[in-house]
């Protein structure tokens, strides 16, 4: 597909001719990662599904679940549930919860003669193992897949953790882990170099990060070449200023509102404990740090200057893109760069939300809905979720007449 495009595009209208072009969505990269570590454990899972599959097959056998349940006096805190075999998350959730049942399955598996799929004693423990490395994979899935909106800058530490994790898991004692580590690494490594750039850039541009983020991140990732990658991604914004300080083009100034959701460290530090700590030691690297860029030719000076000043303190309620917005006069070129940086989608879970909605709605059962009809049912989801996650600027009593005048219009309408 992006060689179909490359045909029909310009390249001189593309951002450096093409370097830049193609992000791939970060949520689909993770799906393909852990899936690759997944096969290299299918029988034990298959077995667990099994189990989950047989103890879900029917009204009875569940009850008889949540009895044993109750006798053994396990808290019933979760129902058992069927994975989707392609989303791995899914799998995940499936095999935790699974694990807080596995004495149930085991009694059951001496009252019933027809439960014959017992998991072995190794497939809980290579769950266990697994499910308590995946967490944070699926913490980033959920903070992909939950925002609905968001700036690139977000998500490069996260990504740069994620990379340092595999790393780590590859050195492990246990050659299960070490093997599968392996093969996630090298999907990742497939990934790595066309999501790294964008996301560098992105980062760079964070008033609270530049430079320092990469200082301090790569000689994690590359080791004694560290200085050599930093060092390419400088001269990437530097080829990025040239560019943009070709176009003759006024500053964007206070065009446009700039009431833009808060890119917030908040946010990144509730993934996991371990990336709080990372960021903390970042905190404390930049404290230890001083700036050493080296000035170059005067079409330059503009990135420079911004560099040497430094970074600003991590808060909490820092909006980036209104800082550029407000900036615009001290760096027009880097404005630029941040407006379409910053842009950049890193993820497409939410357009394919929007457009899978439609199929929960039209069913076999339910497939003669009106379009208006449908719509307004869409538009009511939309506006329920964002009253409950705080982000509807309508009131309480506007939304639901809306929705209540929208409905009413549609069957009139029928």
């Amino acid at each position: 597909m992006i060689k179909l495009l490359l045909n029909k595009l310009d390249t001189s209208s593309i951002m450096l001719g093409r370097s830049m072009l193609h992000m791939r969505c970060a949520a689909d990269i993770l799906n393909l990662i852990v899936q690759d570590g997944f096969s290299l454990i299918g029988d034990g899972i298959e077995r667990i599904r099994d189990s989950v599959i047989y103890w879900t097959g029917s009204p009875k056998r569940r009850q008889k679940f949540e009895d044993n349940v109750c006798q053994l006096r396990v808290q019933y805190t979760k129902e058992l549930f069927l994975d989707c075999k392609t989303r791995w998350n899914s799998t995940y959730l499936m095999l935790s919860t699974a694990l807080i049942y596995k004495d149930v399955f085991s009694r059951l598996a001496k009252r019933e003669i027809s439960y014959t799929c017992l998991p072995y004693d190794h497939d809980w423990e290579v769950a266990k193992d697994i499910c308590e490395r995946l967490d944070l994979f699926h913490s980033l899935t959920e903070f992909f897949s939950g925002r609905r909106h968001s700036t690139t800058n977000m998500y490069f530490a996260l990504v740069c953790e994620l990379k340092i994790t595999l790393n780590e898991w590859s050195l492990s004692s246990s050659e299960m882990i070490s093997t599968m580590a392996e093969s996630m690494l090298a999907k990742f490594n497939s990934y790595w170099a066309n999501v790294s750039v964008v996301m560098a850039v992105a980062a760079i541009l964070d008033l609270r990060y530049k430079m320092k983020l990469l200082e301090f991140y790569y000689p994690n990732i590359y080791g004694d070449n560290s200085n050599l990658e930093i060092e390419k991604i400088k001269n990437l914004c530097y080829d990025l200023l040239d560019e943009y300080g070709d176009v003759d083009k006024s500053p964007v100034g206070n065009e446009g509102s700039s009431h833009m959701p808060a890119s917030t460290s908040n946010q990144v530090a509730q993934i996991k404990f371990r990336l709080i700590g990372s960021m903390s030691r970042f905190d404390g690297f930049v404290n230890n740090s001083s700036s050493s860029s080296k000035k170059h030719g005067s079409g330059r000076m503009e990135f420079d200057h911004f560099i040497d000043e430094g970074v600003l303190k991590r808060s909490e309620d820092f909006d980036i893109l209104a800082w550029w917005k407000s900036n615009g006069l001290k760096y027009p070129t880097l404005q630029r760069i941040a407006r379409d940086i910053l842009a950049i989608p890193v993820t497409t879970v939410a357009s394919k939300a929007a457009f899978s909605i439609s199929g929960r709605l039209l069913s076999s059962h339910r497939s003669r809905l009106h379009p208006k009809t449908i719509e307004a049912m869409m538009s009511a989801q939309n506006w329920l979720w964002s009253e409950i996650n705080g982000s509807s600027t309508i009131s309480e009593d506007s939304t639901f007449q809306f929705i209540l005048d929208d409905v009413r219009s549609q069957m009139k309408m029928m």
